[in-house]
């Protein structure tokens, strides 16, 4: 008679790795339902299915995962949206995550077939985002991005960039490649009288405007359209700050890091938030998951630690700090460099 075999290890890591798909299917499924958004007061699954014309049966055992998942509270029958479900899975809140949620889970979305097509015959070439034209489909993500980037992580860093020694003295700064503005509003909101400039391509920008005057900032921010790769954003400013942008310069690091040198006055300041990946490729596992498809696609745009802060150094910049910091979507390298007076 065989013996069972000796187990040594637990299979529990690997059976929550099977029921992940299980969770984003079910979290992309309610907010492509908006479901979230009927539930900031307690609320039967019988009332939610009548007011929204769904299935009684299968809506109760839909709240019954999502309660399982950790994004509802259930209680005599009634279910109630969490505290951080409420902030951004309902609609109409400023932080609202579900738009972009289902954008990105669309965009890193690969069936097993997919992936096994893809290891065994290479790069397939990138997705086709949507059928939007190409400047409806940047200006709309940047609108989405706004809501992460003020879920938590615009103020922290400008948290961050408001103790720096030098930040009293700055008048005028870039949020270069800044999407739609709010880092650099952040910032600016620490200071009582900083200028700033949000350098983005076209579309991009124009929708950062209208979050600079949604925040009451015209008389003290501008924007400007352009490619920073290719086209001048301007010189004179003491603080030039790219957030999870200079991905698009890998190609190119060292002569971009090079242009913002001579942008910067003496004694300015240039701070790069970015992804460092390390471990040979394999760490921060947040990072590394969310570029999967796009590095299958061909395209490695990963950023790999202490890169940005080797193109500081090379550039002729008289201090570089690098620091991690944990935003709500994982940890991000922050280094920090100082031109010379």
């Amino acid at each position: 008679m065989k013996e069972l075999p000796e187990i040594k290890e637990s299979l529990t890591g690997i059976y929550d790795i099977s029921l992940s798909p299980v969770r984003a299917n079910a979290l992309a499924a309610g907010a492509e339902l908006r479901i979230f958004d009927h539930l900031n007061s307690p609320v039967t699954a019988k009332k939610i299915a009548e007011e929204c014309n769904y299935c009684a049966e299968t809506t109760e055992e839909f709240l019954n995962v999502l309660v399982a998942c950790g994004l509802l509270e259930k209680k005599n029958s009634e279910y109630l949206n969490r505290p951080d479900t409420r902030q951004f899975l309902v609609s109409d809140s400023p932080t609202y995550y579900g738009k972009i949620l289902l954008r990105e889970y669309h965009r890193i979305s690969m069936t097993p077939a997919e992936i096994i097509e893809t290891v065994k015959g290479g790069p397939a070439g990138p997705k086709e985002e949507d059928d939007m034209g190409l400047e409806e489909f940047w200006s709309d993500y940047a609108r989405s991005i706004a809501n992460w980037e003020r879920s938590g992580s615009a103020q922290k860093l400008g948290e961050i960039i408001s103790k720096l020694p030098q930040f009293d003295s700055f008048e005028h700064m870039l949020d270069l490649g800044g999407g739609p503005g709010l880092m650099g509003i952040a910032v600016l909101q620490h200071h009582p009288s900083m200028t700033g400039v949000v350098f983005d391509q076209p579309a991009v920008a124009k929708v950062a405007g209208e979050f600079i005057s949604y925040y009451g900032l015209d008389a003290r921010m501008t924007v400007m359209g352009g490619n920073y790769l290719q086209d001048s954003f301007g010189t004179g400013y003491d603080l030039i700050l790219c957030s999870c942008t200079l991905n698009f310069a890998l190609g190119c690091m060292d002569e971009m890091v090079q242009k913002i040198y001579y942008a910067l006055n003496p004694g300015g300041v240039f701070a790069s938030l970015h992804d460092g990946i390390f471990n040979e490729g394999t760490a921060p596992e947040f990072h590394i998951l969310n570029m999967m498809s796009s590095a299958f696609s061909g395209f490695n745009w990963g950023i790999k630690k202490g890169l940005i802060a080797e193109s500081m150094k090379k550039a002729g910049f008289e201090e570089v700090t690098s620091e991690s910091i944990d935003l709500d979507v994982g940890p991000f390298d922050l280094d920090i460099a100082v031109k010379g007076s």
